[in-house]
């Protein structure tokens, strides 16, 4: 297929059978950078398309590269032609929906355009060791480590954005933030956090069955979740509440400018 390149009064793009590449409009507005996003779709052979993707590049100070399925080609192809560096292994994983036993019910409540909580913001603050913008210098590192709390703020009052909160008393214990895809009969976990002190208590399982129950009332079939190669207890926790692997994505940052 012959190669596109859009642009748009607000968003520039360019496309091919290779690689979807276009402005990131959120990373710019929470870094304070230029940004773009680059996902591989399959090898990169043509010549051609490549020169243009590394000239899109160049209007813009960062850049998120995914190549889909880690494919040894593009790997190569960014060592060789870029000073791209490699910040994340990202595992996929996926389970069918099943329901198939209840946990504390009255504990937890399930629902999108969920208010603003300042508690579930403080245990977003404090949970996630592991991010490919920890893994990157250049990176500013208060905001590495605020990434988290940024995306949980944005999801709340949102429709199409849901919540699955674990509630004692006025304690909020953990939460779950997640999505449905409808077309597709998915649903796709974007977070889940325990605050540390309520750890070991079985509330991540809880959490995971609970949004199980309501995803199956939409009639979605399957649940997708991705974490880090690096993250071993994530990938024990998925792995013992039924997820398998099904892909491994590896995730590149580059900095135009310091080439």
């Amino acid at each position: 297929m012959v190669k596109k390149l859009i642009d748009t009064p607000t968003i520039k793009r360019l496309s091919c059978d290779e690689f979807e590449a276009a402005e990131s409009p959120v990373d710019t507005g929470y870094f304070g950078i230029s940004s773009a996003r680059v996902i591989f779709k399959k090898a990169c052979l043509n010549t051609q398309n490549q020169n243009d993707l590394i000239n899109f590049t160049q209007d813009f100070e960062f850049i998120t590269l995914i190549n889909k399925a880690n494919d040894p080609f593009n790997n190569r192809w960014l060592g060789e032609k870029t000073k791209a560096f490699l910040t994340d292994i990202n595992i996929q994983l996926s389970k069918k929906v099943t329901v198939t036993e209840k946990s504390d019910e009255y504990l937890l409540m399930v629902s999108d355009r969920f208010p603003r909580d300042e508690r579930i913001i403080q245990i977003a603050k404090t949970s996630f060791g592991f991010s490919r913008f920890l893994n990157d210098p250049y990176l500013p590192l208060e905001k590495a480590r605020g990434i988290y709390a940024d995306i949980t703020k944005n999801a709340f009052g949102k429709a199409g954005r849901f919540f699955v909160v674990y509630n004692t008393g006025d304690i909020v214990s953990g939460f779950l933030l997640f999505s449905i895809n409808p077309p597709a009969s998915s649903s796709t976990i974007e977070l889940i956090a325990i605050d540390t002190s309520q750890k070991g208590r079985g509330i991540g399982r809880a959490l995971i069955k609970s949004m199980e129950r309501y995803v199956k009332e939409k009639g979605v079939i399957t649940i997708h979740v991705g974490t880090q190669l690096d993250n071993i207890a994530a990938l024990k926790f998925y792995t013992l509440n039924g997820f398998s692997y099904f892909e491994q994505n590896s995730v590149y940052h580059y900095w135009p400018l310091r080439d």
